[in-house]
């Protein structure tokens, strides 16, 4: 399936049900142009479940987390109830951003602009001498159809998940090919790590190159010498899942540190493999990775700020509320660390990328039939939904 547009922007989607010549990714354009990246974040993040943020960065009820999704302004408030929501962080008024910093509110969203004030339900509460000074109401302007508008959300694994445009399918229709591949897991059975156990980076590079280098297994003993001496590539195993998510897995991925060698609490409801250590990695389209183990998972997900800019953040979750304990707090950081040295070294790859798709030279490449399945699912996954949306 193939499809060109009036800007020129030409995909194609690839036939993958075997080792075949005509295995290739997506063209430059999908992750040079700016123009392409606003309307990849417009017909095709917005159309979908797009992971706006993690729970752990709304630490304490009545808490503002805005996020910018290459310049769209989202706000998620965590309620004085502890509720999470998200809305779109401009005013009604004139359209001023409502919040430029995450923190904790009082209760009330102003305005810096002219001091309109919503609820951290979105309601539009007060319009200060709207009608004149001292005139704090105008009849001809109705509140109740002027609050926060509102983006549908939900939480899975600790990740907020956010669907812009309000029409995609149910989440749990969204999410169900992930959940049936993991069903042995109940994520619900594991707790954040606390301060030691998330960091972020910005990476110079487009977000779907993080997303391809990391269903890459490939590259694990030329770019990750420390990682295969204890999870070597001969041990890992290629996962898709067509339409929905790829990555890779390994039957064994243990070290004397924090992961899955038993000194962390062990989830003793999987089964006999992943007690032995077995790990798997899955990329989830469009901008989620998680990772699990029998002692904790973790998940990374990505921001695009601009064409060739992305916001990397990783959390750790530790089975039972045990291992998020004072005791275990030296492995989680050590995890944490050892995790982040593995992505600096991914850094390198994919702000490497960034610089070589300029070269006119190179336009989707050659993907190796055997090494590169899932690289070719998830840009397979990647062209049908932009296809899909320049057939509008």
């Amino acid at each position: 399936m193939s499809l060109t547009n009036n800007n020129g922007w030409s995909f194609s989607s690839q036939d993958f049900s075997g080792p075949t010549e005509r295995m290739t990714g997506l063209p430059n354009i999908a992750y040079m142009s700016h123009e392409f990246a606003k309307f990849e974040r417009d017909h095709v993040l917005a159309k979908t479940w797009f992971c706006a943020g993690n729970v752990a960065q709304l630490p304490a009820n009545s808490w503002l987390q805005p996020v910018d999704i290459l310049d769209l302004p989202l706000l998620i408030v965590r309620t004085r109830d502890g509720e999470i929501r998200t809305f779109h962080n401009v005013c009604s008024h004139r359209g001023m951003k409502l919040v430029q910093q995450s923190g904790r509110s009082n209760g009330i969203i102003t305005c810096p602009y002219h001091s309109w004030c919503y609820g951290e339900a979105g309601e539009l509460r007060s319009t200060p001498h709207v009608k004149g000074e001292g005139n704090h109401n105008d009849d001809r302007l109705d509140k109740s159809l002027h609050g926060l508008k509102e983006v549908r959300s939900h939480i899975f694994a600790g990740l907020i998940f956010v669907n812009i445009s309000g029409d995609a399918p149910a989440f749990e229709t969204f999410i169900e090919p992930v959940t049936s591949h993991w069903h042995e897991f109940n994520f619900d059975l594991y707790h954040h790590g606390g301060e030691e156990s998330h960091w972020e980076i910005t990476l110079e590079g487009n977000w779907k190159f993080a997303q391809e280098n990391h269903v890459d297994g490939y590259h694990l003993p030329f770019v990750h010498p420390d990682l295969n001496s204890y999870s070597p590539l001969r041990d890992h195993y290629p996962l898709v899942i067509e339409g929905s998510a790829s990555g890779q897995g390994t039957i064994c991925q243990a070290h004397g540190g924090a992961i899955g060698d038993g000194q962390l609490p062990p989830n003793p409801y999987l089964s006999e493999p992943w007690q032995r250590g077995k790990s798997e990695f899955l990329s989830v389209f469009p901008n989620v990775m998680i990772g699990v183990h029998s002692d904790h998972i973790w998940t990374v997900h990505l921001i695009p700020t601009q064409a060739g800019q992305t916001n990397e953040r990783m959390d750790l979750h530790y089975f039972g509320e045990g291992a998020t304990s004072d005791r275990f707090a030296d492995l989680r950081r050590n995890n944490r660390d050892r995790m982040l040295e593995i992505f600096e070294e991914d850094r390198a790859m994919v702000e490497g990328i960034q610089r070589g798709r300029q070269s006119t030279a190179f336009d989707g490449g050659a993907l190796a039939p055997e090494m590169d399945q899932p690289a070719h699912c998830f840009n397979k996954i990647a062209a049908s939904a932009i296809i899909q949306a320049l057939d509008i």
